[in-house]
């Protein structure tokens, strides 16, 4: 099922912010923050933390290490000692990642960590950064699960509106599901009786279209995402 939203964008177009702003209003969440470290007002490293406000160094100019990016030398054993808090949730849990990014991906136990946030069947919210890509991130944004946000500057306020509706769409899929006598689909066509009324798709270019205001507007909706996965039942 379409549950994982991925945030994607370049430096500085918002991504650790938005994503804060979403997980702080989520009762039950489970994950990690990259945070700046500022001196004198210039950055000179970035640290992690986790939902329940534990701290680590990730990476820092002054402390050397074998993995260095730009200027900053990375703390592996550092960020990998988060790793065992988080791999531990429920199922309501809401799960997040902040972020898949070059200095995080040397360590192979976080790129397990994020492979397991991925599969299960909770809601993960992840950033991913635009400036670097190697294998791994690019079969992240291959997945059939994701749903994946281009962040930017000027357009951050309209997505995070926009990210903060689509986890309740997730979740009311979610309960679509658990009611299989709402669906009804023949060939190319389907039928949902949603919480507001009988909702019609159609099967076009092997991609679902639903004839809802929100998928209008976003592309997505509960609908499809729903009768995405029920068709493959």
């Amino acid at each position: 099922m379409q549950k994982n939203i991925i945030i994607t964008g370049e430096p500085k177009s918002g991504k650790s912010t938005l994503l804060v702003n979403i997980i702080k209003d989520i009762p039950n969440t489970v994950g990690i923050v990259t945070k700046e470290i500022r001196k004198d007002d210039t950055r000179v490293g970035f640290e992690i933390e986790s939902h329940a406000n534990h701290k680590a160094i990730l990476a820092h100019v002054e402390t050397e290490t074998k993995h260095k990016v730009s200027k900053y030398f990375v703390n592996v054993e550092n960020l990998e000692s988060m790793l065992p808090e988080i791999s531990i949730f429920k199922k309501e849990d809401v799960l997040y990642l902040d972020e898949i990014g070059q200095m995080q991906l040397f360590s192979k136990e976080f790129k397990k960590i994020t492979l397991q946030f991925l599969d299960t069947p909770n809601t993960c919210i992840a950033t991913l950064t635009s400036v670097y890509s190697d294998e791994f991130t690019q079969s992240i944004k291959n997945r059939n699960d994701i749903i994946l946000i281009e962040l930017t500057k000027e357009n951050r306020e309209q997505k995070e509106t926009f990210v903060r509706a689509l986890l309740k769409k997730i979740e009311k899929a979610r309960r679509y599901l658990s009611e299989p006598e709402r669906f009804t689909i023949k060939g190319s066509k389907a039928e949902l009786k949603s919480e507001h009324g009988l909702r019609k798709l159609t099967l076009q270019d092997g991609e679902w279209k639903c004839d809802c205001e929100f998928f209008n507007q976003y592309a997505i909706c509960s609908h499809v995402i729903a009768v995405k996965e029920f068709a493959k039942s």
